[in-house]
């Protein structure tokens, strides 16, 4: 059985190593390649396998499903994705998405996820900015293509004043300087403007919640992990790519909100496993993973920010690479071998990758340790009386090594 693993990255990163690692465990080839490596004419693929702890160049038919980035969807790429959406089955094929503002106003007329939906409108003029402002005091203003957190602006009325945040930093603003700024940011992009959600800490700093969903061994959605990001001393967002950091929801929600965590964390486990459902049956597509980033405000009602197509897996890299492997050898099993009922045996196949994958984590575990080993050997040497006595001795017959060497 052979799955594709479709990225821009000229060298596989580690999560396309730990994947095939556990994709090998469960009898699947995982081949990476590059949009680049698809040969239209023939139906073959050109990418690398991991064999015997080590990436080999391989050539093989094309694969019957390719885990494929968004970001290979490019424009010079075209003509190999067209090929790609008719000739296998793609973890997103990306024939139909939705913009911020629209998964916004959609979600709006739907009665079981209204309650999410922030006030949003396109800022197609500066005066739907001051309109705005002017009923909600406190809005953001970001990209409608925007990707993690790029180009999302706070804006604020103040006194006859406008305050301006990006990232760290706050301008006061006439509303004349203001139109400027405005003109400038919006000179080659698309803007929406929403309220502000105030999802703060109690010390002040902007957080929001990333809850990261995938497919399992069934075909169902399940939560990956949700997690916390906190924008330590940033105006607009938790951006960690800017000075921040991560926590799990437990711990973080107890300290800010109390007695009423649980309840929190309960929306936020079935937001999970509801909202996935409707944006493929509005998409009318099966994909694979998404990344909903949701705000909590200081009532504990929650809101959705955006759908991240594209989750960063850094956070969670061993349980989305497990998911996937076992999503893989679901979509597999029943293409390949029609209705055939696999529920038993992927309930078996679990067990034997999660053996796999602790028996992985053990592995890690122990290099790390002689790794720590070595170092403080190495070190100990190093702040040793005789290393630093010798020290003399090593110069010269370092300097007698090169004399002889130049002589040969």
């Amino acid at each position: 059985m052979l799955v594709g693993f479709m990225r821009n990255f000229k060298k596989p990163t580690y999560m396309a190593k730990l994947t095939a690692m556990l994709c090998n465990s469960q009898g699947i080839d995982l081949i990476y390649l590059k949009p680049s490596g698809v040969n239209v004419e023939t139906d073959r693929v050109e990418g690398m396998m991991y064999i015997d702890n080590k990436w080999v160049k391989v050539e093989a038919d094309l694969p019957q499903f390719i885990d494929i980035s968004p970001y290979c969807f490019k424009a010079k790429n075209k003509n190999i994705i067209t090929y790609l959406r008719n000739n296998t089955l793609l973890s997103d094929d990306r024939r139909k998405t939705f913009s911020k503002e629209k998964v916004q106003s959609i979600l709006k007329n739907d009665e079981k996820f209204a309650h999410l939906v922030i006030p949003t409108l396109r800022a197609q003029t500066f005066q739907n900015v001051i309109d705005f402002i002017d009923k909600y005091d406190t809005i953001v203003m970001k990209p409608i293509k925007g990707e993690r957190g790029k180009g999302v602006y706070i804006l604020r009325k103040e006194r006859g004043n406008y305050i301006l945040g990006y990232e760290k930093e706050e301008k006061k603003l006439t509303q004349a300087e203001l139109k400027v700024y405005f003109d400038e940011i919006t000179k080659n992009k698309r803007y929406i403007i929403q309220k502000y959600i105030t999802s703060k800490t109690k010390q002040g700093d902007p957080f929001d919640c990333r809850v990261h969903v995938e497919k399992n061994g069934k075909g169902q959605w399940v939560s990956a992990r949700n997690f916390i990001r906190v924008g330590i001393g940033q105006k607009v967002i938790s951006n960690v790519n800017q000075g921040g950091g991560i926590s799990d929801p437990e711990p973080f929600l107890k300290a800010n909100f109390g007695d009423q965590w649980k309840e929190i964390n309960n929306k936020l486990n079935a937001l999970a496993t509801s909202l996935p459902y409707k944006m493929e049956n509005l998409r009318n597509t099966k994909v694979m993973s998404m990344g909903l980033d949701v705000g909590i405000d200081k009532d504990g009602e929650i809101y959705l920010f955006e759908i991240n197509g594209a989750p960063v897996t850094a956070p969670l890299r061993s349980e989305a690479a497990m998911l996937r492997t076992q999503y893989y050898k679901y979509l597999l099993l029943n293409n390949v071998k029609g209705n055939l009922n696999t529920s038993k045996v992927l309930n078996n196949d679990y067990e034997i990758l999660k053996k796999d994958f602790e028996q992985l984590k053990v592995e890690s575990r122990e290099l790390k340790k002689k790794k720590e080993s070595y170092k403080k050997k190495y070190q100990a040497i190093i702040n040793s009386r005789t290393w630093r006595f010798t020290g003399p001795i090593r110069k010269v017959s370092s300097l007698t090594k090169r004399i002889v060497q130049n002589k040969e």
